[in-house]
């Protein structure tokens, strides 16, 4: 309420726009008097109301995280969506200095590196800022007494059972009474300069992110040659923002989630990092790749009775035709007609395929084919394969087998739109 009355009174002067939203969490008798509290406060000044909702309790417990975590996470999600909705170019959030305070000894004591010491940013990305963060809770509260604005005390604010409800409470009054009387300026203060010096860190870390890493669709590929040549420190913020360029939740990724991705990097374990959100990070050939999970697309066959355009399982497209010319098609396979006649199987990898490929005595593992051209294991798994009566003929892409390639001037053509990646 404060926040909203700073802004009302600094509305003409900078010519702002204001809207009022509020997200209820479900978790609390007394939320639903409270949203409708703030819906008209916004209503008796003029002001657009926007609520969000959501189960908070429930979407916790499916995504195994605290209520704390799971409440921002949905938060955060409605303020984004409303912005977008809205076309709004700010999200002002009310956090003040005895929640840096807070937040500053929360983390140290749950053990975080430079960046959780950091505390609360005054602005976060383009979008959010925390314009009440340098002013006390005191204040704020001198504030509302002043001006006779009306507010609402949550009281899950003085609940034991929370862990920052203990700290407030109890842990800085401890400290001012027996340390220091201005703890919570000096925990301030310490935030204030290491946020500084992470974002000099962070600009040092975008810089490396453009020269070794690159957003491929969904997923973001690292390379491990260049992120060896990094220091530690910064390889770790090199991670944190890679990930945050394809969407995982941050606030979710601790430290032991950056410490299996670092021994991925170095070869000291194999398979896949699960992070949260339903990502995961994958040690490819050359490459650290940061990717969602894709939810695994049953081995498939495909009879092809003649020309025409095929469906793939994976959302691509097959074209099969015959052609005369001689010209170059991406993404095709050129058949001899002939020995390549209909019907044909295109079907997905299976363990211990092998392809003759010409000038090669004998034949090759489709294995060690898809581990030159370096695919990712996706793509592996779904790569087609052509057939025909048992044998295979070709590999998408890749190879036309030994015998099958046009001796003619007519060609069949196998042309692929949107090969798995």
């Amino acid at each position: 309420m404060a926040l909203l009355h700073v802004f009302l009174a600094l509305k003409e002067e900078y010519e702002l726009e204001l809207f009022v939203a509020h997200y209820h969490h479900f978790l609390r008798k007394e939320a639903q008097e409270e949203a409708l509290f703030v819906k008209r406060e916004a209503e008796r000044l003029g002001l657009p109301f926007i609520l969000g909702a959501s189960p908070v309790k429930t979407y916790a417990s499916r995504e195994k995280i605290s209520l704390e975590a799971a409440g921002r996470e949905l938060r955060y999600r409605f303020f984004e969506r409303v912005a977008e909705e809205y076309g709004l170019n700010k999200i002002a959030l009310a956090h003040q200095a005895d929640d840096l305070a807070e937040e500053v000894l929360l983390r140290f004591i749950r053990g975080a590196g430079r960046r959780g010491l950091a505390g609360i940013p005054v602005k976060r990305g383009g979008l959010f800022i925390r314009p009440l963060l340098m002013i006390s809770r005191e204040e704020i509260l001198t504030f509302l007494e002043e001006k006779g604005i009306p507010f609402v005390d949550d009281p899950s604010n003085r609940d034991p059972r929370f862990l920052r409800n203990k700290v407030r409470h109890l842990l800085i009054p401890f400290l001012e009474r027996h340390f220091h009387k201005k703890v919570k300026e000096c925990l301030k203060r310490t935030a204030l300069l290491v946020a500084e010096e992470e974002e000099f860190l962070g600009c040092l870390a975008l810089e490396n992110l453009q020269k070794y890493g690159r957003l491929k669709g969904e997923a973001f590929h690292l390379s491990v040659r260049g992120l060896k040549n990094v220091p530690l420190a910064l390889r770790r913020r090199i991670y944190l923002e890679a990930l945050k360029a394809i969407g995982v939740p941050l606030f979710r990724v601790r430290l032991s989630h950056l410490e299996q991705i670092e021994r991925l990097l170095l070869g000291k374990t194999r398979g896949d990092v699960d992070l949260p959100g339903g990502f995961l990070a994958r040690r490819e050939p050359g490459r650290l790749v940061f990717k969602p999970l894709i939810s695994s697309t049953s081995s498939f066959a495909l009879e092809i009775e003649g020309p025409g355009e095929y469906p793939l399982p994976w959302g691509g497209k097959l074209k099969v035709y015959f052609e005369t010319s001689s010209r170059n098609i991406p993404n095709a396979l050129s058949l001899d007609p002939q020995k390549a006649s209909f019907p044909l199987r295109v079907r997905s990898p299976q363990p211990g395929d092998r392809i003759r490929v010409p000038g090669l005595e004998g034949s090759k593992k489709l294995k060690k084919i898809f581990w030159e051209k370096k695919l990712s294991h996706e793509a592996r798994r779904l790569w087609p394969i052509i057939e025909k009566d048992g044998q295979i003929i070709a590999v998408a892409n890749f190879v036309v087998a030994e015998g099958f390639l046009p001796s003619g001037p007519e060609s069949l053509v196998l042309e692929f739109e949107g090969l798995p990646q």
